[in-house]
């Protein structure tokens, strides 16, 4: 239940964020549907731990909240032997997660892209509304007098042709009229009774003395390509190695690839510097035997020696600032490559972690159903959340390491669990707030006392 609604608010969120390229467009059910099932398989990632966050606390708030806790107890069974079976559940939903993650994530992310692709992609449904100019379909300007109720038939038509990219050199005017589709919906064919076409001859060399052409006809078939409007499957080749589409086989595939590139750069640049430094020594006359072999030569001679050995140095130099940016490139993408890598595991990771958040939680607050687990899960989830997303941009900005940077939110986060467990065990009551204020009450004591004996 909690994975499901976890699920759904994260749905809500992707389709918030992706509405105005979906609205609109038309889309058929199956393209839909198609959307929302690969969107849903991309975001367990984050609704899988949140939903055993939000379980773990709801199970063990309800047991705390019938005293059910204090009735195993009293019989001798600890916290440890009660989580027993819960902990046995976690370790296999984060073992599934971890395959999750390695297999089918990455292909859902390519057919997620591939759709959003083609829809962001696909031009608004085709809508010529009357008394309003239509300027959608390319190089051409369309205004209808009216319509009828299934679009079919058409009054006062006017068709600016701007194909010539010269202004309103070609209009079109007709009565009456028809529109339908053709060629798979790729074709907008309009079908013009009783009009004119006027036509301005743009080929002459004197630009002020056009003639114009007025042609009548009864009958006239005008064709617009809308090819664009419509849905088409995109070919997922686009996408085919891109580092989030890839499992942990393919990603060490690559970075292998990727460092076996970098090194090659790196004496590439070593070898220039090198090579640009001598260049620079010899240019500048600290070498004996260079400077008795110059000093041989005519003025003019030693001068064109100069500014070619200055020439080459500037070579060097721009070939070294060229393979600096490629070694950069290089380098962000083996960042961005151990990140994913790095990714699958924090999945599998977080879903015990936040696993022991929970379940101690739910002992200690003692509260079931959907009220204050919620708003506690729910804030636990944030601040995991954030420390994770701040952890992995300090990490692609090569600020920390990339481990500590994807498992930051963990090295936080366990030793909370710890200590929650921990107090769980031994029913200490941190969420009593008469216990608080006891608390509170003997540090002011205590500080009274000092402040005496110090006065």
């Amino acid at each position: 239940m909690t994975f499901t609604l976890s699920l759904f608010v994260f749905l809500l969120q992707f389709l918030w964020k992706q509405i105005e390229q979906i609205i609109g467009k038309g889309l058929g059910a199956d393209v839909i549907i198609e959307l929302v099932l690969y969107a849903c398989a991309t975001l367990v990632p984050m609704a899988l731990p949140l939903a055993l966050l939000l379980a773990s606390i709801m199970t063990l708030g309800s047991f705390g909240e019938k005293y059910e806790l204090v009735a195993m107890k009293a019989a001798g069974i600890s916290l440890w032997r009660i989580l027993r079976p819960l902990i046995l559940l976690s370790v296999l939903m984060s073992i599934m997660a971890f395959f999750f993650s390695n297999n089918v994530i990455p292909t859902a992310n390519m057919k997620l892209r591939t759709i959003l692709y083609e829809v962001k992609t696909k031009k608004p449904t085709l809508n010529i509304k009357p008394n309003q100019f239509y300027s959608e379909i390319e190089n051409y300007t369309i205004r209808i007098g009216a319509k009828d109720k299934e679009g079919k038939n058409m009054k006062d038509i006017i068709v600016y042709d701007h194909t010539k990219d010269m202004g309103n050199v070609s209009v079109t005017l007709a009565d009456s009229g028809q529109m339908y589709s053709a060629d798979n919906g790729n074709t907008l064919v309009f079908r013009l009774f009783s009009g004119y076409t006027f036509d301005e001859n743009i080929e002459g060399e004197n630009i002020y003395k056009r003639p114009l052409m007025r042609l009548n006809f009864e009958e006239q078939i005008i064709r617009f390509d809308v090819s664009d409007f419509a849905f088409k499957e995109a070919e997922e080749d686009r996408y085919e190695g891109h580092y989030k589409m890839l499992n942990i086989k393919a990603l060490n595939r690559n970075l292998d690839t990727l460092n076996a590139k970098a090194e090659s750069i790196k004496k590439t640049i070593s070898f220039l510097a090198n090579e640009s430094f001598a260049l620079k020594v010899k240019s500048g006359l600290k070498q004996e035997d260079f400077y008795l072999q110059l000093s041989l030569l005519s003025q003019e001679k030693r001068n064109e020696v100069e500014r070619l050995a200055a020439t080459k140095v500037e070579f060097f130099e721009n070939e070294i600032t060229s393979n600096l940016f490629r070694l950069d490139s290089e380098r962000d993408m083996i960042r961005r490559h151990e990140i994913e890598l790095h990714r699958k595991f924090t999945l599998s990771v977080a879903c015990l972690i936040l696993f022991f958040i929970g379940a101690p939680l739910g002992a200690i607050i003692r509260k079931g159903g959907l009220g204050m687990p919620i708003v506690v899960s729910a804030l636990a989830f944030i601040i995991y959340y954030i420390v994770g997303t701040m952890g992995e941009n300090a990490a692609r900005e090569e600020e920390i390491p990339i481990w500590l940077g994807m498992w930051l939110s963990t090295f936080v986060f366990l030793p909370i669990g710890i200590f929650l467990t921990a107090k769980a065990t031994t029913d200490a009551g941190i969420m009593n707030a008469e216990a608080w204020s006891k608390a509170i009450e003997k540090i002011v004591n205590k500080i009274k006392k000092i402040y005496k004996k110090t006065k």
